[in-house]
């Protein structure tokens, strides 16, 4: 379950909290680890995602005529460009309140929870951006699996709030900007394809709600993730 949606389950602050802890906790396991992971009663030895990402920047493979994920030059160029994403937004951070932000991607992810922790128990930052820079290693998982098994997307077709726009065109294709990509077991998260803007919390989501002139419908949202396939 997303952090985004369990406020609407009841629980206390102090639930929410160790909750957020355990999944940020896991996001960066599966960013920076070998991991185990359980699907359908079976158990699995993964790669770190980072690893995963790499090897997909390098890799020659697939070479299908049809594009997409079977196009090893595609792949290539969306997994640079999303690592580049990636590497940017932790450096940054710790740039931000002055800390070493050189050596591995692996290693810098690792360090940047702990960083974030402090410069919130400092005042540097409040509750709302620890509750996004925290929630972000999941949008980070997601994105990097989404790469090799992409998710169903439903469109919302109001304007995007941050940067106007309320289409993306890739050559001859026209789609919505704002999306939220459905898989099974996925937190919930919108995003911008024109400006890169993502919304992955709860106050997130209500504000991108009201900039949008929507209503969210939470219970809705929950069914749609659970009856993805």
């Amino acid at each position: 379950m997303g952090i985004s949606l369990i406020r609407d389950f009841g629980y206390d602050e102090r639930a929410i909290e160790v909750m957020a802890v355990r999944e940020r906790s896991g996001a960066v396991e599966r960013l920076t680890e070998n991991h185990t992971m359980h699907l359908d009663g079976a158990e699995y030895e993964c790669m770190a995602l980072l690893e995963q990402l790499r090897e997909a920047i390098s890799s020659s493979t697939g070479s299908g005529s049809g594009g997409g994920i079977g196009d090893g030059g595609l792949i290539n160029v969306a997994a640079f460009t999303l690592w580049e994403q990636i590497d940017g937004w932790a450096r940054a951070w710790l740039r931000e309140w002055g800390h070493d932000h050189k050596g591995e991607l692996a290693a810098v992810i690792r360090r940047l929870p702990a960083k974030t922790q402090a410069a919130h128990a400092i005042g540097t930052i409040d509750d709302d951006l620890r509750e996004r820079i925290d929630a972000t290693y999941a949008v980070w998982v997601a994105k990097i699996e989404d790469l090799f098994d992409p998710p169903r997307e439903k469109e919302l077709t109001a304007p995007c709030p941050a940067c106007g726009e309320r289409y993306h065109e890739d050559g001859e294709t026209r789609r919505a900007a704002v999306v939220i990509p459905v898989k099974v077991g996925r937190a919930i998260v919108a995003e911008c394809r024109n400006c890169g803007t993502m919304w992955g919390t709860e106050t997130d989501l209500l504000a991108l709600a009201a900039g949008m002139g929507i209503a969210v419908d939470f219970t809705a949202l929950r069914e749609l993730v659970n009856s993805s396939n």
